[in-house]
């Protein structure tokens, strides 16, 4: 893996030209060493401290007040890392016992090869009456600019806080402290001594491959998102695993692979909340061929961010029909689209067990007929897969009347 150094001010050539030339002229050969540490000092001028890259090679504690640490010669971090990497090689363990302050696109990064063994943060408990003095990564989005972020390289890599305090573990800060990792999660007011509101149960550790983003003042945790046709109309499904401050959803569509979008529809947020939360929208009118799905999710400032997009095709499989239904003895499925396509035709029922698949190549064009009379009464599905993924379900009543 590459990491970039986020640190480099940009250099004007014409003027570095004119500092160089003046410096020529101000000293003579015999005293070169003095150009040459004013050079030195022009290129650090142009290159702040602070944006370094910093990296854990063995297992101990984070801080040590003297003797042999977990990091390479470049040093332990900063208590402020402000646009700095920070890495924890892969099959490390490093524990926290400091306060760590990422901000603005400050990262850190937890393993870069599974196959030694990942890499692991540990926060411990600290008895600390205060976020800053407690053990925790804080990912301070306040300034603004940037994104801080952890990055859990792979699946064996791991941020854990199981004998967490109330004030350690991995946190998001602009303007409020959200608790993101540890022992029964919360979220507190700004000065950290008063929550409003009620702890969360959350997860105590959180394994890797995964990105956790400082939402700043959106906190807004999008666990889940899918798209998927179902008959003529669009279902999405989305789950938030923890929402402060939320507003509403807006889901939007575009047509022409992103380069537009519409907002289709609306959904109200939860507000505050650090459980599980389902959500659904229904596009009746999708676009024919490709769309593309996202939720913009606006807090209750008018913050907002977006989610991933979601991509649905209709074709062979968007144009099926469905008959007899009910059905008593057959159902047949009439399949449209490009006759050289190949589908997947599946019947479930209730429970989601699989009672028949039928796999047609050439299918555009024709019908297919499956048995159904040995089958009970009730509501079944019949979904109907295409090669390139997209689905399509149906709904099925059997009735023997």
């Amino acid at each position: 893996m590459v990491y970039r150094n986020l640190c480099g001010t940009r250099v004007y050539p014409g003027r570095k030209e004119t500092t160089f030339n003046y410096l020529l002229q101000s000293v003579n050969m015999k005293k070169i060493y003095t150009l040459t540490f004013l050079l030195s000092a022009l290129f650090v001028a142009s290159h702040p401290a602070g944006a370094q890259t910093y990296t854990a090679v063995r297992n101990g504690n984070w801080h040590v007040s003297s003797g042999p640490n977990v990091w390479d010669p470049s040093g332990e971090p900063p208590a402020n890392c402000a646009n700095c990497t920070i890495i924890i090689n892969s099959g490390n363990t490093v524990t926290l016992n400091v306060s760590e302050n990422l901000s603005i696109n400050g990262t850190l990064i937890l393993g870069t090869n599974s196959a030694l063994g990942g890499a692991q943060l540990v926060i411990p408990a600290s008895g600390a009456t205060g976020f800053l003095s407690g053990n925790n990564i804080m990912m301070d989005n306040s300034g603004g600019t940037g994104t801080a972020k952890i990055v859990l390289f792979d699946a064996l890599s791991s941020v854990s806080a199981p004998d967490a305090g109330t004030y350690d573990g991995v946190i998001s800060a602009n303007g409020i402290f959200v608790k993101l990792i540890g022992n029964a999660p919360s979220v507190f007011m700004a000065d950290g001594s008063s929550p409003f509101s009620t702890p969360a149960t959350y997860r105590t550790s959180l394994p890797g491959p995964i990105t956790l983003n400082a939402p700043g003042t959106l906190p807004i945790l999008l666990s889940d998102f899918t798209a998927m046709l179902t008959g003529k109309a669009v279902d999405l499904n989305w789950a938030t695993s923890m929402e402060v401050n939320s507003d509403r959803f807006a889901v939007e569509r575009s047509a022409d692979a992103g380069a537009h979008w519409e907002v289709v529809g609306t959904v109200a947020a939860h507000g505050m909340s650090g459980l599980p939360i389902q959500y659904t929208f229904t596009d009746l009118n999708p676009v024919a061929g490709t769309a593309e799905y996202r939720l913009q999710l606006i807090d209750r400032d008018g913050k907002y961010t977006y989610s991933e997009v979601r991509t649905v095709r209709t074709g062979l499989v968007s144009s099926i029909n469905i008959y007899p239904n009910p059905a008593k003895d057959y159902v047949n499925i009439t399949l449209g689209g490009a006759a050289s396509a190949s589908v997947s035709i599946r019947l479930i029922n209730q429970a989601g067990q699989l009672l028949v698949e039928k796999k047609v190549d050439h299918a555009g064009g024709i019908t297919v007929s499956l048995p159904v009379g040995s089958y009970p009464p009730g509501n079944y599905l019949i979904l109907v897969a295409g090669e390139d993924g997209v689905q399509q379900v149906s709904k099925l009543l059997i009735s023997k009347q």
